[in-house]
Formats: C-alpha cells, sequence, structure tokens
C-alpha cells in the first residue's frame, strides 16, 4: 500500500493535469437547465416589452422567482412604459405567428 501522501499528490496532479473532462452531475445538470431556461423567458420578455408588448405571462413565470431577474424585468418594464407612453401592447400565451422570423 502507498502512502496517503503520495496518493492525495498524485490525485490532485490527476485533477488539474487529466485529459478528461469532469461530468456534470444531476444536480448541475438541472440547474444549468433552469438558469438556461429562466434566461431565455427574460430575453423574450426583454424583447417584447422593447418592442412595446407585454410580455406573455408563461415567461413571467419561468424566472418570477429569481430576484435579480425579475427585478432587470421591472427595471426594463418601467423604461418601455415610459417610452412608449404608459401603453404596452397585450398580448395572448400562444406563439405568435410574426415572431417566428425575429428569432436569432
Amino acid at each position: 500500500m502507498s502512502d496517503p501522501i503520495s496518493a492525495m499528490l498524485a490525485d490532485g496532479w490527476v485533477e488539474r493535469y487529466g485529459s478528461q473532462s469532469k461530468q456534470e452531475t444531476a444536480d448541475e445538470l438541472a440547474a444549468r437547465l433552469v438558469r438556461e431556461a429562466r434566461t431565455e423567458a427574460l430575453d423574450r420578455a426583454l424583447a417584447d416589452l422593447r418592442n412595446g408588448r407585454e410580455p406573455r405571462q408563461s415567461d413571467l413565470d419561468v424566472f418570477n422567482g429569481e430576484p435579480t431577474m425579475n427585478l432587470r424585468y421591472h427595471d426594463a418594464r418601467d423604461e418601455a412604459l415610459a417610452l412608449h407612453g404608459g401603453d404596452l401592447e397585450w398580448q395572448r400565451d400562444e406563439p405568435d405567428p410574426d415572431d417566428e422570423g425575429d428569432e436569432q
């Protein structure tokens, strides 16, 4: 059996310089997917506000629990209301056929 210090140094070297990528755990995957979904929903909501429309409720529900994203949304909504004279167009939760060509 090798001594513990050598094993610890070898493990540290392999972790730092090893060529295998670290596999994502299920918890990390779930957190990343939620973060990506919230970011996409916020981006859609901010784009709607820039175009003078109220965001869809389905987008708001996705990022509503994240305080920093919610704050960004409210700041952007205040700016949109000021820019568009306090009047934003309402839209339904169904996808708008006109939005298909706007995506990048």
